[in-house]
């Protein structure tokens, strides 16, 4: 059985992905909780706000990214138990279709994304000779290595509590409605940008930057398809997230940490942005089709 199929497995009634979906609901609010509590304690009668850079300083970066990771927790393992003991799902087929968990996959797109973002992330800045002008190091030992063992330990779960959510709750229950692909994989990715409509991002390059995140959703949902599990999705989501808090940080980016660099440019167009995610994309459906020998396009139903 294909991995998109895997939802027919176990029990898949409307009630009860009603239940999963008021479980989700109901965990994200309880996660969030701590922050804005720990925030109005800090800072008693303001609204928790992502874009003053002071009040985020004295707040404390870490603390910050610590309660903004926290609610995904409480996401991936509340969604990995109901779909064992509500779903009847098995615990190795809620990540892959084959024997076993693909960690050689994993690891190995691990290495080529982290490469490839270090190059597209860089180069530009290096070509118009203003790397040491907006891109500055950032290192400072005492705030890098908390960060990095946070980042190590709770990003990981982070993505994978997203790829639950989307890859396997959505894109698998839409097919077991569906029975079709395409649409199963669009309106999944539909989901995945809707959800993430209230980035910063948004703001700070204007709302046409959604498309971004049905790109990515898409892409990340068209190879869990053709892969047949979600090593390669977990594997691009883990280390995009890792680079975006640990590498190069920006001031008008969901996380504000105190990575190795600190991007002080100007967000720029959103169009621009579109142009170089649709073409990154596109580059790495197209190595990993030839590395895993995946099916034409077409094929796909």
């Amino acid at each position: 059985m294909r991995y998109i199929e895997a939802a027919q497995k176990g029990k898949r009634s409307t009630w009860l992905y009603a239940g999963g979906i008021a479980l989700l609901v109901l965990l994200y609010i309880l996660g969030s909780l701590p922050l804005f509590l720990d925030w109005q304690m800090r800072f008693p009668g303001t609204e928790l706000t992502l874009d003053d850079a002071t009040m985020i300083e004295q707040f404390g970066k870490l603390r910050l990214f610590f309660w903004m990771l926290f609610p995904f927790t409480l996401l991936f393992f509340g969604l990995l138990i109901y779909l064992v003991l509500i779903h009847k799902r098995r615990l190795l087929d809620i990540f892959t279709a084959t024997k076993h968990f693909r960690w050689s996959r994993f690891f190995w797109f691990a290495g080529i994304l982290s490469v490839l973002l270090s190059v597209v992330s860089i180069l530009p800045f290096a070509i118009s000779n203003e790397l040491n002008t907006i891109l500055h190091w950032n290192f400072n030992a005492q705030k890098f290595f908390p960060l990095l063992a946070l980042s190590l330990l709770f990003i990981p779960i982070q993505a994978a509590a997203e790829e639950l959510i989307f890859r396997v709750y959505a894109l698998q229950g839409l097919y077991a409605r569906t029975g079709r692909i395409w649409l199963s994989m669009l309106l999944s990715a539909v989901l995945f940008a809707t959800v993430h409509g209230s980035n910063p991002e948004i703001q700070a390059l204007g709302p046409a930057i959604i498309l971004y995140y049905f790109m990515a959703g898409f892409f990340l949902a068209l190879i869990t398809v053709q892969n047949n599990g979600l090593e390669l999705a977990l594997a691009y989501h883990s280390i995009n997230n890792l680079f975006s808090a640990v590498v190069i940080s920006s001031t008008w980016q969901v996380f504000h940490t105190d990575a190795l660099w600190l991007d002080t440019s100007a967000p720029g167009s959103a169009w621009s942005h579109l142009l170089i995610g649709g073409l990154f994309f596109i580059g790495l459906y197209f190595i990993l089709a030839k590395k895993f020998h995946w099916k034409s396009l077409g094929e796909l139903h």
